[in-house]
Order: C-alpha cells, then structure tokens, then sequence
C-alpha cells in the first residue's frame, strides 16, 4: 500500500530516475572531458532543448516530462449500523378528568342573569 502510495506521485517517479541522470552525465563525460556537472546540468535543464543525437536520451532524465498517470485506492467501508438521531419536542397536552366547580368562581349575582326562565 504504501509503494502505490508514493509511486502514485510524480515526484517519487523522477527520483527512481537518478540512476539514468548518472548514466547520461557519464556518457557526456568520455565524449567531453572538460564538461562540469554545472555545465551537464546548464544544458540539459536551463538551456533551450535543441533536438539532436540523444534527444531522446535527454528526456528520459528526471523531471523533464510530466508523468499525468496515477494509481487511486477507494476503501469505502459501510457502517454497521444505520443510526439516525432526530430529535423532537412533543407537546404536552393534559388529558386528565379531574374538573371541579366552585360557586366561588362565580357569583350568584351573575348566575341570575343567565338562569333559563322558568315555567
């Protein structure tokens, strides 16, 4: 997991070409005896590329082309169980019986207003 991880980056890819920027270096080197590291480096990073013998060679080395394939891992684990929390408020109805009435309430003066007529 960890080798798909870091070879998934770019970066990582180029620093496994170290190996090739050696090679290369030596091979300017026996054609070259005056070429300095500074001057392999001059020509084959800042200096304009021109298309020449080992063209092909050059663009092997590290961080000359941009490498746009990756490798991507999806773990989806699914919970064990499903829990919702949704919380309510209820409304508090009283359902109880217990009604009293007290001639307290209401005074008699008003109770003779409202008395049905009598027959």
């Amino acid at each position: 997991m960890v080798f798909t991880y870091l070879t998934s980056f770019c970066e990582v890819r180029q620093v496994a070409k170290l190996p090739k920027l050696v090679q290369h270096y030596i091979s300017h080197k026996i054609a070259d005896h005056d070429i300095s590291v500074y001057a392999f480096f001059k020509m084959h990073y800042l200096d304009e590329q021109k298309k020449d013998k080992d063209y092909s060679e050059d663009m092997k080395l590290p961080f000359k082309t941009h490498d746009f394939s990756g490798a991507s891992i999806t773990l989806n684990i699914p919970p064990e169980k499903a829990f919702i929390n949704i919380q309510h408020r209820s409304i508090y109805v009283d359902y109880s019986t217990n009604f009293s009435y007290s001639e307290k309430l209401y005074p008699s003066v008003f109770q003779k207003i409202w008395e049905p007529p009598k027959i």
